[in-house]
């Protein structure tokens, strides 16, 4: 056996013998899902597992996120294994949260896992490696909420609504030379696969503004902006025909607000957006 084959070995090792812990924090994080930039009760969990195995860290980066390290500085280069904290939002899912709709409905309560359970394989011969390992913990993976997120902006707690960008303003990757993440996914055959393709996307926050008036009574007085947001979702209907299969342009907005009460013509109507594309 190689000596890299041994330390493999001895690394693998290390995260069976701790199979039980790493699932137990995949299923707790499972059971107190929290959206984006409100992960305070992940974020504390997986900084009580970093001073259990003595990392040294930073957190409340981007208001939930952290960073710790295997070792402290040395020679050689950081790699980083990420971790993301949030959830999206699925009110219907049987395991959601009552209150919020938050669920773990794309993975990252097993992602979170994961990166845990490397880190614990890697405690095993980090001083062994050159270079240094980094858990990166952050929030906000999931582009939602933007009215939620532009009043964080508007307070000065954040600039970006996401929160690798956040990460990357802050300079929190800036000693990180590669990061390796995993997720879950539906589609794959069998228990892993490499690679796969990504597209970027703008976020859009849309607001039509219209003027009240009483519905029942005097409609004529008012302008309803809820059909003007209609008519706005009838023009992007209207431009999917040109849109190329081969740029994969997706447009997906809501509404999500419609009015005030029914008893009004609507004045502030408000759309949510990801235009999504193969490029910018």
């Amino acid at each position: 056996m190689t000596a890299k084959e041994e330390l493999k070995r001895r690394v693998l090792n290390a995260i069976d013998a701790r199979a039980d812990e790493i699932i137990g924090v995949g299923e707790a994080i499972w059971r107190s899902p929290e959206l984006g930039f409100k992960e305070f009760k992940t974020a504390e969990l997986v900084e009580r597992k970093y001073e259990e195995m003595g990392w040294s860290y930073e957190n409340k980066i981007a208001i939930t996120g952290s960073k710790a390290y295997l070792k402290r500085k040395g020679g050689g280069p950081t790699i980083g294994i990420i971790g993301e904290l949030d959830t999206v939002r699925c009110p219907d899912h049987p395991d959601c949260d009552p209150i919020t709709g938050a669920v773990h409905a794309c993975g990252h309560n097993a992602q979170v896992a994961a990166m845990l359970g490397a880190g614990f394989g890697l405690a095993e011969v980090i001083k062994e490696l050159d270079g240094n390992v980094a858990m990166v913990t952050v929030p906000a993976e999931e582009y939602l909420e933007i009215d939620y997120r532009n009043s964080l902006r508007e307070k000065g707690l954040l600039e970006f609504f996401g929160g690798k960008q956040e990460f990357i303003r802050l300079g929190a990757l800036a000693d990180v030379d590669l990061c390796i993440g995993s997720h879950t996914d539906s589609e794959i055959k069998g228990k892993l696969s490499v690679g796969g393709s990504n597209n970027g996307f703008v976020g859009k926050m849309v607001r039509y503004v219209g003027l009240e008036a009483h519905a029942g009574g005097a409609p004529h007085k008012g302008i309803n902006a809820l059909n003007a947001a209609m008519l706005g979702l009838m023009g992007i209907h209207a431009q999917r025909e040109t849109f190329r299969e081969e740029d994969t342009i997706r447009v997906h907005p809501i509404i999500t607000k419609g009015g005030e009460i029914v008893n009004n013509v609507p004045a502030d109507v408000r759309m949510e957006s990801y235009v999504r594309g193969k490029t910018v």
